[in-house]
């Protein structure tokens, strides 16, 4: 009788641990919402003087993506002393506001403050900058990264950038030290930006086969900046295509508080085989 009871309680614990690994097998993985977007230092280019702030803070909030980049970003300039009537460090402000964890990466020094990259995750770790080459000289460019976490747990790299808008050279060159320094990290990367090329351009083309553009991905060659007549895509959202799959992306071109429009795209982390 004993010996049936324990035989009895294995076979349930087995049992048990069976259909743990099953549902753990069958739980889908988390799509991640990802939003990049050049917002002008937060000003409106239609309006001199007019703050951007509270909207994007109000989109943010609105939609809740799990990563977002943004370019031309202001901290303590004397720019923002003239929108904000005082210094704004703009990222901390945002990172406030809209409960995320931000983080702003300078790629240069600018009317006593810094100028560059800003990143929000909802939650992130290993915050850093890199500095960009210019060999043809030109504006200081960055690209700044964080270790993004889901709440399944599991891990990816999210840099965001903004590459040269004047020369060829230094776009090749940032492109090469970009893409370099990703193939070394130790978790699936997504990196975004406004890169300052079109998708025939020999930039584009340069890009290695297995990160794939979330745009050319969807079929949607929709610009992403306007200003007057002229229109074109140069912001994007790039994957490595062995770790991600796309579910999602559009240009969001009813939001209309910058010359660029944000970027958006929800991507699946793959199941590892």
């Amino acid at each position: 009788m004993e010996y049936n009871l324990i035989h009895l309680g294995m076979k349930q614990f087995f049992f048990l641990l069976l259909m743990m690994g099953f549902t753990i097998q069958l739980s889908p993985a988390q799509e991640i919402k990802i939003l990049t977007f050049n917002i002008y230092h937060g000003e409106n280019p239609n309006k001199q003087g007019d703050s951007t702030f509270h909207l994007i803070s109000d989109y943010l909030i609105l939609n809740q993506p799990e990563v977002v980049a943004l370019q031309e970003v202001d901290s303590m300039t004397l720019r923002s002393e003239r929108i904000y009537n005082r210094k704004l460090d703009f990222m901390r402000k945002l990172a406030r506001e809209t409960g995320y964890k931000g983080y702003f990466g300078k790629a240069m020094d600018f009317e006593e403050g810094g100028y560059g990259e800003g990143l929000l995750a909802k939650k992130g770790s290993a915050y850093h900058t890199l500095p960009l080459p210019n060999p043809a000289g030109g504006e200081p460019r960055a690209v700044a990264w964080v270790k993004a976490e889901l709440k399944t747990l599991e891990e990816f790299y999210f840099g965001g950038t903004h590459l040269c808008h004047e020369f060829t050279e230094n776009r090749m060159a940032q492109l090469d030290s970009l893409i370099s320094y990703a193939e070394t990290l130790d978790k699936p990367v997504i990196w975004v930006g406004d890169l300052n090329f079109t998708p025939d351009s020999e930039e584009y083309k340069s890009i290695p086969s297995h990160w794939k553009e979330a745009g050319r991905e969807a079929g949607n060659e929709q610009a992403t900046y306007r200003t007057g007549e002229e229109a074109m895509r140069i912001d994007y959202i790039w994957y490595d295509s062995r770790k991600f799959e796309l579910v999602e992306y559009k240009v969001l071109d009813q939001v209309t508080y910058s010359d660029h429009y944000p970027v958006w795209a929800v991507l699946r982390m793959r199941k590892e085989e």
